[in-house]
């Protein structure tokens, strides 16, 4: 190539150089940063060496401080038979579709010759029944007096006619209220629990205790003395066990299929603070061993629950990581306390984290959403240090990140 001819390609090239540093000086000093990459984390607990409660491996039981609290559990976690724990949630679905005050008596129930007949069934069955004839007036109140306190199977059926119309239209409502409250472990095929495939694991129905307790009329019926009386007549109080003790029962039964199954409330006081334990065991083999359990169980409930900081102060969440190069860390805000299990930290949290570029020390980011006994607490994150602009030094030398974003920043544009 002549001489004259390669100055002229060089001064080209020079020329092109020029002009391309022209254009790419703005674009990789005006071309927005690229977002951080934010990876949430999880702290592990710090376990203070107190014992986990004491809970029999036989069957299916559960522990929970409460309806949203995450609970505890051993044995099976595939449902298995819960006998007349199933009564317990045709008292909820009917007290659902049919409310009725802790004052009050509720509507009135008109007995019909199937509910008679129920009653004659169950009994010539030998299993719980409270006699019920034809043209009988029984409020709601009483009607769920006796199946829950008395057990009776022939209520059961009664209540469920009467507030949906028929058994399989109660089973249909049972069902969504069962997935509205989230009991996934539980299901029901018949009101009663002397279908062996209503089933229910023990940790659902430690949080179905609470439920129970939640309600006025059934906190009250539950509190029913030993000895009772029901439309005029003494009623056996089926479900009373272990009162002495300090523990509320709620159910308590026994069939071939589900061994012995109870389903309680404790009370335990935490560092002046009161405390309700509620609990379910299902599948004990028998009476013996349920008091066994139990005795092993309240003996070691004190030691299982403390206070303590579910979330400590400046625990990490989560981490924003940068293309050049700096990182900090999205940190709790604020301590949070609260009565739980021994060793736990906020069981089920949930971590949102913004996007961000840059930020500084203290600048919000995100939020920590934690379950705990009290219900649903949620804590701002904040970054731990400062994420800064790399400079515009960062910016030229790396046009692979910087020039897509500039034309994703001017197409953005130009398409509003």
């Amino acid at each position: 190539m002549p001489k004259r001819e390669r100055n002229r390609v060089v001064v080209g090239a020079v020329a092109l150089l020029i002009v391309g540093a022209a254009v790419y000086g703005p674009v990789a000093l005006l071309a927005p940063l690229p977002t951080a990459t934010a990876v949430p984390l999880s702290p592990v607990a710090s376990g203070d060496g107190a014992p986990a409660p004491t809970l029999p491996v036989a069957g299916s039981s559960g522990l929970s401080l409460g309806v949203d609290a995450t609970p505890v559990a051993a044995g099976s976690t595939t449902p298995v038979p819960m006998a007349a724990a199933t009564k317990l949630i045709t008292a909820l679905v009917v007290l659902d579709a049919k409310p009725v005050g802790a004052a009050d008596s509720g509507p009135t129930i008109s007995a019909t010759n199937e509910d008679f007949q129920s009653f004659v069934n169950y009994q010539a069955a030998g299993v719980r029944a409270v006699r019920v004839l034809a043209g009988d007036s029984w409020s709601e109140r009483e009607a769920l007096q006796a199946m829950v306190v008395a057990s009776s199977n022939n209520h059961a059926e009664m209540l469920a006619r009467w507030a949906f119309g028929s058994i399989d239209a109660y089973l249909v409502a049972a069902k969504s209220w069962l997935a509205a409250h989230d009991l996934t472990g539980v299901t029901v095929a018949d009101t009663t629990g002397l279908d062996p495939a209503s089933v229910g694991t023990g940790s659902d129905l430690a949080r179905l205790a609470a439920l129970v307790r939640a309600d006025p009329l059934l906190a009250e019926l539950t509190n029913a003395p030993r000895d009772t009386s029901l439309h005029g007549a003494p009623v056996e109080n089926t479900i009373g066990y272990r009162a002495s003790s300090g523990v509320v029962t709620l159910s308590r039964s026994y069939t071939d299929e589900a061994g012995v199954c109870v389903v309680f409330a404790y009370p335990v006081e935490v560092g002046g603070t009161a405390v309700t334990v509620y609990g379910a065991m299902l599948g004990e083999p028998s009476y013996d061993q349920l008091d066994a359990d139990m005795d092993a169980l309240i003996a070691g409930l004190p030691s299982s629950i403390v206070a303590q900081d579910a979330v400590a102060s400046g625990s990490a969440w989560g981490r924003y990581d940068t293309a050049w190069g700096q990182s900090a860390e999205a940190v709790a805000q604020d301590a949070l306390s609260v009565v739980d299990w021994a060793g736990s930290s906020a069981s089920g949290a949930q971590v949102v984290l913004d996007p961000i570029t840059t930020g500084r020390t203290g600048l919000t980011v995100g939020s920590l959403s934690v379950v705990s006994r009290e219900g649903p607490r949620t804590l701002p994150l904040v970054l731990n240090g400062t994420i800064s602009d790399p400079g515009p030094l960062w910016r030229l030398v790396n046009p692979s990140v910087v020039v897509p974003a500039f034309i994703d920043m001017v197409a953005a544009r130009t398409s509003k």
